[in-house]
C-alpha cells in the first residue's frame, strides 16, 4: 500500500505528496504555486493519502485534509463567478483550511484558530464569518457520519475528576521544555534528511518509491517488538490519555489500557513492575525516528498524530518515574494521573515542532474535552514555542524556505534604511494614451510581451493598470466597431482599468512596504511621485512585486537582521542556522530563482527593462 501511494503521487500528481500545509501557507501569503490545487491533485491526494494511512507508516492525515479541502475550495471558485477575483479565493482558501482542521480534529474553534494564526497572512473581518461557518458545516458533516463509532466528535475524548496540585505545575513547564527541544531536534533533522534528499545522488541511487518501500519495511520490522508502536498511533493515543478506571463494566477502556500494560487489573497506573517506563521511552524514541525519515517522502503524509504520539509518552513517562519516587511526598502529596501529563506531553511536543499557540492549545480542548486544563496547555504550549524559537523555526517554515517557495516571515526582525526608490524596477513598459494607440498596435503589443497585465498612462501622469486577459476582452469587443488602424480612447479602456492599485511614494521607507505586502494581502505597488522635472506628483516612477521584494531579503541586499543582543547584521539570524547546514548537506540544492509567481503576476506584472537604484538585480 505505501508503495502505491508513493508511486501514483509521484507518477501523476507530485503536488499531492506532503501535508500541503506549506503550500497552502504561501498562497494564502499571496504566492501561485502552479498544480497545488487542481482537480489532479486532489484527484490523486486522496487515494493516496488512504494508502499511506493504512500502510501503518508514521504519519498522519490531519495536514493532508488541509490541502484537500483547498483543493475543493479551487474547484467551487471557478464555479461562482464572485470567487474568482484573487482576494474572494484566498478568503475562500482560508475558510477552506478552518473546514480541513474542523474535520480532521473535530475541533471548529480550533480550526477557525488555525487558519487565522498558523496559516492566513490576510484575516479580514468577512473571512473570519466565513471560515466559522465552513466549520460549523464540516463539524455538522462529521457529526452525523459518526465516523468514530462512538456518537463523539473526536476520538481523544476524556474524562477526569483529579484536582491538580502547584507542583505539577512546575512539571508541567519541565514537559513544556522538553517539548520545545524535542520539536527543535526534529525539526533540524528532518530538515536535513529532506535536504539530503533533494541531492541528485540521491535521487539517482533510491527513487521515490524505493524509498518509502525502504521505509515501510524499517516501520514494520522496527514497530513489531513494542506492543504501543504495533497499533495504530490513534489507538495508542487514547489509551495514554485515558485515566486508568477501575470500574468493572468500563471493558474498553479497561481493555485498552491493559492491551498495553499501562494499568494493573485494580484500575491503578502500573509504575515499575513490567518496564512500562522503558517501553513507552523506547516507543516515543522509535517514533521519532521513523517519522524523522516519513515526512518528506512522496506519500501524502502529516505530522499531528506521531507528534502527539511522541508527546503522550514522553508525558505518561514523566509521570510514572514521578509516581514510582515521590508518591506520598511532601511535594508531591497528590495522586498523580499520568492521563493528564500525557496530554500536556502530547501539545508540548506538536507546539515545539509547529510552533502554534492558542490555536493548538483550543484544538487540544476540544480534541479531548479536557476544559479543566486549559492552563497547563497553555503553559506547556507556551514555552514549548518559546524553546523551540531560540534554537529554529517551526516545521512548516523551515520547509517553504528548503523548497524555495517565496514567503515573507512575519516573526523575523528586520531593520530598514532603504526606501521604495532604491529597489524599484524602472523602465516598464507600459501603455501610453497620449500617443494614440491604435487597435493594431495594441494587438502587436500583446503578441511581443508576455507579461500578464501593463500599467496605463497618459503621458507622464499614472492612470491605472489593466489585465491582460481584460485588455484581450476590450479588444475582441472594439474589432467589432472598429478597424484595425482605427485609435483606442482611453474612455474605451476606462472601464477595463484598475484604478485603484495600492501606490506609494518614491522616499516610503521599505519597512511601511512590508508591512503593505504582509497585513494588507498586497502583491504590487506601484511607486508614482514627482521625478525632479516639475511633471508633477503623479508620475510613474516603477514598480515593486512582492516576489522581488522577498528576492532582495533573501539576499541581504535590503533590511538588516537584529541579533539576539539587537546589534544590526546583514545575516540570517541564528535561528535559522538548521537551513544553511541543511543546504550545505543538499549541496545547496535549492533552486536559485523562487518557486511560484505572485498573484500580481497572474493579474498582471510589468518587467524591468532599466536599471534599479541600488545594488542587485531580481
Amino acid at each position: 500500500m505505501a508503495a502505491l501511494s508513493a508511486y501514483i503521487v509521484s507518477r501523476f500528481a507530485p503536488a499531492a505528496s506532503g501535508s500541503g500545509i506549506p503550500e497552502v501557507k504561501t498562497i494564502l501569503n499571496g504566492f501561485v504555486l502552479p498544480d497545488v490545487a487542481t482537480f489532479r491533485t486532489l484527484f490523486i491526494k486522496v487515494p493516496g493519502l488512504i494508502l499511506a494511512v493504512a500502510s501503518g507508516l508514521s504519519l498522519g492525515h490531519e495536514g493532508p485534509m488541509v490541502h484537500l479541502t483547498v483543493c475543493w475550495a479551487e474547484l467551487l471558485s471557478r464555479r461562482f463567478p464572485q470567487f474568482r477575483n484573487e482576494g474572494k479565493r484566498r478568503q475562500l482558501y482560508s475558510a477552506a483550511v478552518a473546514a480541513g482542521v474542523s474535520s480532521a480534529f473535530g475541533s471548529p474553534i480550533g480550526g477557525v484558530l488555525f487558519s487565522l494564526e498558523e496559516v492566513s497572512s490576510y484575516f479580514p473581518s468577512r473571512t473570519l464569518l466565513m471560515s466559522f461557518v465552513a466549520s460549523v458545516v464540516a463539524t455538522l458533516a462529521l457529526s452525523i457520519s459518526n465516523l468514530t463509532g462512538t456518537g463523539r466528535l473526536t476520538l481523544f475524548t476524556v474524562s477526569y475528576t483529579a484536582k491538580l496540585h502547584p507542583s505539577d505545575y512546575v512539571m508541567f513547564a519541565l514537559l513544556g521544555v522538553a517539548g520545545g527541544l524535542v520539536g527543535a531536534l526534529f525539526n533540524a533533522l528532518n530538515i536535513r534528511w529532506n535536504a539530503f534528499r533533494m541531492k541528485p545522488s540521491f535521487k539517482k541511487r533510491v527513487g521515490p518509491v524505493q524509498e518509502v518501500v525502504l521505509l515501510a519495511l524499517f516501520t514494520l520490522i522496527s514497530s513489531w517488538p513494542l506492543p504501543m508502536t504495533r497499533q495504530m498511533s490513534a489507538h495508542t493515543i487514547h489509551a495514554l490519555f485515558d485515566p486508568c478506571s477501575s470500574d468493572p463494566g468500563d471493558t474498553v477502556r479497561s481493555r485498552r489500557q491493559e492491551e498495553f500494560g499501562l494499568c494493573d487489573w485494580q484500575g491503578n497506573s502500573t509504575v515499575w513492575g513490567n518496564g512500562l517506563i522503558t517501553s513507552l521511552g523506547a516507543s516515543a524514541a522509535l517514533r521519532f525516528c521513523q517519522t524523522t525519515f516519513t515526512i518528506g517522502t512522496a506519500c501524502p503524509a502529516g505530522l499531528f498524530v506521531p507528534s502527539l504520539f511522541i508527546g503522550a509518552c514522553l508525558g505518561r513517562c514523566l509521570a510514572l518515574a514521578l509516581k514510582g519516587l515521590h508518591s506520598g511526598h511532601i511535594l508531591f502529596p497528590h495522586t498523580i494521573d499520568p492521563g493528564v501529563y500525557s496530554m500536556v506531553g502530547a501539545a508540548a511536543v506538536l507546539g515545539g515542532v509547529s510552533r502554534m499557540t492558542i490555536s493548538l492549545v483550543v484544538i487540544m480542548l476540544e480534541l479531548t474535552g479536557g476544559l479543566d486544563y486549559v492552563v497547563p496547555f497553555m503553559l506547556s504550549v507556551l514555552i514549548a514555542k518559546a524553546v523551540g524559537d531560540s534554537l529554529n523555526e517551526g516545521i512548516y517554515d523551515l520547509q517553504i524556505v528548503l523548497k524555495g517557495y517565496p514567503f515573507l516571515h512575519e516573526e523575523l526582525d528586520v531593520t530598514f534604511t532603504e526606501r521604495c526608490c532604491d529597489i524599484m524596477e524602472t523602465g516598464l513598459t507600459k501603455i501610453d494614451m497620449n500617443v494614440c494607440p491604435r487597435l493594431q498596435d495594441l494587438r502587436v503589443m500583446l503578441l511581443a510581451f508576455t507579461f500578464r497585465g501593463f500599467p496605463i498612462v497618459a503621458g507622464d501622469s499614472f492612470v491605472g493598470y489593466i489585465r491582460r486577459s481584460a485588455l484581450e476582452l476590450c479588444l475582441r469587443n472594439l474589432e467589432v466597431a472598429k478597424v484595425e488602424s482605427e485609435v483606442v480612447s482611453l474612455e474605451e479602456l476606462k472601464p477595463f482599468i484598475d484604478s485603484m492599485v495600492m501606490r506609494m511614494a518614491p522616499e516610503t521607507p521599505l519597512s511601511h512596504v512590508h508591512q503593505v505586502f504582509k497585513q494588507l494581502g498586497c502583491q504590487h505597488i506601484f511607486v508614482v511621485g514627482s521625478d525632479g522635472t516639475g511633471s508633477g506628483q503623479d508620475v510613474l516612477r516603477g514598480i515593486l512585486t512582492k516576489k522581488s521584494f522577498i528576492k532582495f531579503l533573501q539576499d541581504g541586499q535590503v533590511g538588516h537582521m537584529l541579533d539576539r543582543a539587537g546589534t544590526p547584521t546583514r545575516q540570517l539570524s541564528e535561528r535559522f542556522s538548521v537551513l544553511d547546514a541543511a543546504a550545505n548537506a543538499a549541496g545547496d540544492s535549492r533552486p536559485d530563482d523562487l518557486v511560484g509567481h505572485t498573484a500580481s503576476e497572474d493579474d498582471a506584472a510589468s518587467r524591468s527593462t532599466g536599471q534599479r537604484r541600488g545594488s542587485g538585480v531580481v
